[in-house]
């Protein structure tokens, strides 16, 4: 059995390290709101609370960079395995934690096994999608990340039913469950063709190619066409354009990949949505909600990212991804602007309304949020880059979008301390230059195949046939298909008349 629901499925399953990534990303919202936790470690103190989240992020950016290397070394498949079994060691950790050391360790060693999962798993399910489905192929990742986020906060609202250090022992170890769900299945899931491609073994990426896109546009011959496209292309970059993987930053036109793909990663972290999702619960209780409503209020916020990302994947393959990170930049902005105001007048006043009215911006924050930038970033980033360096080119702008959020992460409780509601301008100034370099820089990339990006970039393309925009291409990649073409029969016949003899 294959095709689009078989590449579906495999797309969703190859995700669900990203549904952990979500979990624990949220989880330590809740954990922290937990009475028995800060009691449990002696009461830590700000710059410790600011360590427990940082060293999340922290270990994320190492295992980012490691993803970039691992990735093309073991494969996508086998680096989200590794992925997700230290996952799961970080997840015991975290839940067996008698010390704030151990609880440390787990979250660092966590953060490395999800920086493994975001740079691989995007790529992995780019890299199998047809065309006209990557979009909300690729963006499932992003619904796991969500869907995990929002569970994390309704665990964490009924363990604060509990008692004692099972408030937060509790939702932290259900982390495991999903760990070892995705690191037995991994058995059965195809490698990524691309990479198989790329490795030179063609029988098994020709075999996984026809059994994920074997009924596309009810065309029995698009997956053939498909595997001598990518063929050639992979072919054609290896032995003309890309040496090494240095030639990520010596040719102009991956120069500028990267430097979109970065900015990218920097722009989703200056929306604010790190600082507002990590450190809600207290400012919802800047907001006069305390107790058991903080985590109320928590868990509704955390639904709005998945109703979101749902209606994204709806249209991101028919409206594509420019316009929509564009818009959404500067209706952040708006919302933005609104929550500082709002925060000024009504954070430390009895005016309830107006309380309301700061909550609702907060809330409508993770909506446009999820309308644009929570999907579309990882799709954008995985279709850019050529196969040859789309792993380690993820990996780097992954590296540099985590470097950021980990500086706001560690700085953020200061500055709110230090200049209270001002601190929002700052956000305000970046999304606004957000938009702008959305709507003048960067590129649509909706209806291509991942070798036909190249075009858009400049770059040559080294097959005779699309299968996805139909457009032309250079006359020189044409004749280096041609020949490449031509020295395979002449290596048939050659190979044909030494069996005669």
């Amino acid at each position: 059995m294959g095709g689009k629901s078989y590449t579906i499925r495999c797309s969703i399953f190859a995700t669900t390290g990203s549904f952990i990534y979500g979990y624990d990303s949220g989880i330590i919202s809740t954990t922290l709101g937990q009475a028995t936790f800060p009691s449990y470690f002696n009461h830590p103190s700000d710059n410790m609370i600011g360590a427990i989240v940082s060293t999340y992020s922290g270990g994320q950016g190492v295992g980012n960079l490691a993803g970039g290397y691992l990735g093309d070394l073991l494969g996508r498949k086998k680096t989200i395995w590794l992925a997700s079994t230290l996952a799961l060691i970080g997840a015991i950790l975290q839940t067996a934690a008698v010390n704030i050391e151990m609880f440390l360790v787990g979250r660092i060693v966590a953060g490395f096994a999800i920086g493994l999962v975001y740079a691989v798993s995007s790529i992995y399910n780019a890299e199998i999608a047809p065309p006209k489905i990557r979009g909300i192929t690729v963006g499932l990742q992003t619904q796991l990340i969500s869907i995990g986020y929002a569970t994390s906060n309704w665990i964490g609202l009924f363990g604060s039913f509990a008692v004692g250090n099972a408030q937060w022992r509790i939702p932290l170890g259900i982390q495991c469950v999903p760990a070892v769900i995705l690191i037995v299945g991994l058995f059965w899931l195809p490698e990524s063709p691309r990479w198989l491609i790329q490795k030179g073994r063609y029988d098994e990426a020709k075999a996984v190619i026809k059994r994920l896109h074997s009924d596309i546009g009810a065309d029995v011959n698009f997956a053939e066409r498909e595997f001598e496209q990518i063929r050639q292309q992979i072919d054609f970059e290896r032995e003309v354009t890309i040496k090494s993987w240095w030639a990520l930053f010596i040719k102009p036109s991956y120069r500028r990949r990267l430097l979109l793909g970065i900015g990218l990663q920097v722009f989703l972290q200056t929306t604010g949505v790190n600082v507002v999702n990590y450190y809600q619960t207290s400012l919802f209780s800047g907001v006069g909600i305390t107790g058991r409503d903080v985590l109320w209020v928590s868990a509704g916020y955390g639904m709005m990212g998945p109703i979101a990302n749902a209606i994204c994947l709806c249209f991101i393959d028919k409206v594509g991804r420019k316009l929509p990170l564009a818009w959404t930049s500067v209706a952040l902005v708006i919302d933005m602007i609104l929550i500082m105001v709002f925060t000024k007048y009504f954070a430390e006043s009895n005016n309830k309304v107006g309380q309301g009215f700061t909550i609702a911006w907060m809330f409508i924050f993770s909506l446009i949020f999820s309308l644009g930038y929570n999907a579309i970033q990882l799709v954008y980033i995985a279709e850019i880059f050529p196969t040859a360096l789309r792993s380690r080119a993820t990996a780097i702008c992954a590296f540099m979008g985590t470097g950021v959020g980990l500086l706001f992460n560690q700085l953020s409780p200061m500055a709110f301390t230090a200049i209270g509601w001002r601190y929002y301008a700052v956000f305000v100034a970046c999304d606004a230059v957000a938009a702008f370099c959305f709507f003048v820089f960067y590129p649509e990339t909706r209806g291509k195949t991942l070798e036909e990006i190249a075009e858009l970039f400049g770059d040559d393309l080294a097959f005779s046939e699309y299968i996805g925009s139909g457009s032309s291409h250079n006359s020189d990649a044409k004749t280096y298909a041609i020949e490449n073409s031509q020295a395979e029969e002449e290596h048939a016949e050659h190979a044909e008349e030494k069996s005669k003899l």
